[in-house]
């Protein structure tokens, strides 16, 4: 029996180290002589094949140690390499206050085989040795005391960018209130505004879609835009078909929460790969073919149309349910 569990331990042990050689992370700063009380950038990537899911640390905490303060964090940005790998990418602005030498300690970043991997792993990135260094203080030069503020008085051009703002907020407030006094709602013979015809979902969506098409942006170079249109359209017919916040929620998100409406496998599946290969295209520069491009808008069109027939049919059973269940007096 202890022969078998060593036997899996070791099984296990093997398929992390692989997975971890297909992993690079990397921790970087410019100078590891830095100044004390000054900011200092850290660079932070981490490389993984193509299909991987990141899940990049937020870095929420204060500080990476006692001796690390965390000032600032730059954007998370993904790209692609020649070999399709997908790249992540932050810059964090560090400041310490100790002196002599300090360490970065390593830090942890979380990947997967896929989204829907359960197994989540880390890579660590190198300790980063750090001198930091006083401030030089001049002792040759003469102490001199300390000199009051001078009153000046205010100058017309000093005046003028203020005078100048609070015109343009003047004009500002004048503009609002006549485009309101123009556009304000009629009201009914009850009092509420009477709105003008909202068009249902589905109806948006298929015409959204049509003007894409139309516009034929793949031909113009500009995939990246008609990606962007398809998942913009997907996100506006989730939320206002089936009330899900999408246009807020990460493509992850969506698909978590689309799972509860019990589509038929192959409705979701659509959706998924539409979605996920418009996140390629927009934050890791992925290059698609013409053939990709039009299954992107073909399975998109048919997620539209599919789902919104399984919305009709589930809306029909449930009103046939309630027809026949027995009314209580």
């Amino acid at each position: 029996m202890k022969r078998w569990i060593l036997t899996i331990a070791v099984m296990l042990g093997l398929l992390t180290a692989a997975a971890a050689q297909e992993v690079e992370v990397n921790a970087k700063v410019q100078d590891t002589a830095v100044a004390v009380g000054k900011p200092f950038s850290l660079d932070l990537s981490m490389k993984v094949p193509y299909g991987y899911y990141v899940e990049w640390n937020d870095f929420a905490q204060e500080s990476l140690s006692e001796q690390i303060d965390i000032l600032k964090r730059g954007d998370v940005v993904r790209t692609a390499d020649a070999d399709s790998n997908i790249i992540v990418q932050q810059e964090l602005t560090l400041m310490t206050f100790d002196t002599g030498a300090v360490q970065i300690p390593a830090v942890d970043l979380t990947y997967a085989r896929s989204a829907d991997d359960p197994m989540r792993m880390k890579a660590f990135t190198d300790p980063v040795d750090l001198y930091v260094t006083t401030i030089a203080v001049d002792t040759t030069q003469t102490y001199r005391p300390l000199v009051p503020p001078v009153s000046k008085p205010v100058s017309m051009k000093e005046l003028f960018p203020w005078l100048l703002a609070a015109l343009l907020l003047i004009l500002a407030g004048l503009a609002l209130w006549l485009y309101l006094k123009r556009h304000k709602s009629h009201l009914d013979e009850n009092g509420q505004p009477v709105k003008g015809p909202v068009i249902p979902p589905y109806n948006k969506a298929i015409d959204d879609l049509e003007q894409l098409r139309q516009q034929k942006l793949c031909q113009m170079g500009k995939v990246k835009e008609y990606y962007s249109g398809l998942s913009d359209i997907a996100r506006e017919y989730i939320e206002g078909q089936f009330q899900v916040n999408a246009v807020e929620m990460t493509t992850d998100t969506i698909l978590e929460e689309i799972r509860d409406l019990n589509f038929d496998e192959h409705i979701y599946r659509k959706l998924k790969y539409t979605m996920e290969l418009s996140d390629l295209v927009k934050f890791a520069k992925y290059t698609t073919s013409s053939l990709e491009n039009d299954n992107a808008m073909t399975d998109m069109t048919d997620f539209v149309n599919e789902s919104y027939a399984h919305y009709q049919a589930m809306k029909a059973k449930e009103a046939a349910a309630e027809k026949e269940a027995p009314s209580h007096v």
